[in-house]
């Protein structure tokens, strides 16, 4: 029944400027301009590319991250970058249900292949702070309808971090460095499962990393990682 309210109450506007827009609609055809889709990429990390057929990336070849693919529907940057940061900063919930159709597509294309979906956690003290978790928010809607269980408990931040915007690779590394864990009455859910990792936007890789470990340790099968953005190589925002 509250589903049924919800959706009747849901007014459609446009996630960057708020005017409104048609059902299933992120973005208005002003601010839908400023979109870009990932186009060629790392095909381990999703690092966008300049060249027509991607290949891994340096660092990918060095060293390796431990998800075995990750992805992102678009860059990170223009009205998407606006909502993405009004979702959070802002406290706009509602903005998770209007982006929430850009990863829908790229969600059901892996359903078939993952066993479970997990969003990326925040610390019990952040997500008091904001009212929720922007990750969860996406994923739960993005994921309705489809043949995915979306596990929202087993993943857990147990170490409080400070912001990732600002650091550079080595300090985001050394900053969510065993601040993710799978507790031990629920590694049942994740132990030999394929999971896919949820987060609203992909920078260097190091949180996605850190939460793989916590995954893996747990016995996940493997993991991959989507996004809703990625950032561009040189950007830490």
């Amino acid at each position: 029944m509250h589903q049924i309210v919800s959706s009747l109450l849901f007014v459609p506007h446009c996630a960057a400027c708020d005017v409104r827009v048609d059902p299933g609609a992120a973005f208005c055809a002003v601010c839908s301009v400023s979109l870009y889709e990932l186009g060629p990429a790392c095909p381990r990390c999703a690092e966008p590319q300049l060249r027509a057929t991607p290949r891994l990336c340096h660092r990918c070849r060095r060293a390796p991250p431990p998800f075995v693919r990750a992805d992102a529907v678009y860059r990170y940057g223009g009205e998407l970058g606006r909502a993405l940061r009004r979702l959070k900063d802002q406290r706009r919930p509602e903005l998770a249900r209007a982006l929430a159709p850009l990863l829908r597509p790229a969600l059901a294309r892996r359903a078939a292949h993952v066993d479970v979906a997990v969003p990326v956690p925040l610390d019990w003290r952040r997500r008091f702070q904001r009212g929720f978790n922007q990750a969860s928010l996406l994923l739960g809607y993005a994921a309705r309808g489809l043949a995915l269980p979306v596990d929202r408990g087993s993943l857990r931040k147990v170490r409080r971090t400070v912001s990732q915007r600002g650091l550079d690779l080595r300090q985001r590394v050394a900053n969510v460095a065993g601040a993710y864990t799978v507790a031990a009455r629920r590694q049942a859910r994740v132990a030999g499962r394929r999971v896919l990792l949820v987060d609203d936007i992909m920078t260097t890789g190091a949180t996605l990393a850190a939460c793989t470990h916590a995954l893996l340790d747990a016995g996940a099968r493997e993991v991959e990682a989507l996004c809703v953005a990625r950032t561009e190589p040189a950007e830490l925002d």
